[in-house]
């Protein structure tokens, strides 16, 4: 979890986001390096950042937002009984940017582990979604579908949100759902809702990953809720 605790204390409050930004770009560089292999980066006039792994006529894709509601300038990471955190120079817990860091986390592993993959980092999610609504479509184009890992708790896949339908209650393979402790649920306005009202044809949805009381100081993440989230999304890439 040591990726885990980096993110966490840097400080990417909405339209501040340059910090996360080049801390992904290292990451990226590193997970080449490591990897042997190389990626394809792009950014737009927004910054928001699509990185494309390996060749393939379609591309399963993983999506998150960089930004968090939180303004603290300096963080402690600590970890007790299986649940991570964050505290100020006082002692006084304060809010990690679990939303939607825990989804990045999820992302960059993602990107370590699967041999052919897109990954859409959006900005300023948390003040509109005005990243997504922003981007230029044709990066998905040649993607299968879409995972957002942007909700809270542990066991919701969200099927439509604000309304707007994001993908059928079967899309997810039902084996897989009772495997992982997930059931379709509707839910908020996030980056994928936005690119479905944009357009957006292909089936997405948006994942629990393990991160609570989101946007208030007593924000907090269950270790092995999140390691659960990314063997769901990891199953749910090999399977389809």
């Amino acid at each position: 979890m040591n990726l885990l605790s980096k993110l966490y204390t840097i400080n990417c409050k909405s339209e501040h986001e340059e910090e996360m930004t080049a801390f992904i770009l290292l990451q990226l560089e590193k997970i080449e390096h490591e990897g042997g292999f190389s990626l394809e980066i792009e950014s737009d006039a927004m910054g928001n950042l699509f990185i494309t792994k390996g060749e393939s006529d379609s591309y399963p894709c993983v999506v998150a937002h960089t930004d968090e509601v939180h303004i603290q300038r300096r963080r402690n990471v600590c970890r007790r009984d299986g649940m991570i955190y964050t505290t100020n120079e006082a002692g006084e817990q304060v809010g990690c940017g679990a939303d939607d860091k825990n989804g990045i986390w999820i992302a960059l592993r993602m990107l370590e582990r699967v041999p052919s993959l897109k990954v859409a980092l959006f900005v300023q999610e948390e003040t509109g979604c005005h990243g997504s609504k922003g981007c230029d479509m044709s990066f998905f184009a040649d993607c299968r579908y879409l995972l957002q890992c942007d909700r809270k708790g542990a066991s919701d896949l969200v099927v439509c949100g604000k309304g707007v339908p994001l993908c059928d209650d079967d899309f997810i393979p039902a084996h897989l759902l009772e495997q992982y402790g997930y059931s379709p649920v509707e839910g908020g306005r996030t980056d994928v809702v936005a690119l479905k009202e944009k357009g957006l044809r292909q089936p997405c949805c948006n994942i629990s990953c393990g991160y609570y009381n989101a946007h208030h100081d007593d924000e907090y993440t269950i270790e092995a809720k999140l390691e659960n989230a990314l063997e769901f999304v990891y199953s749910i890439v090999t399977a389809m």
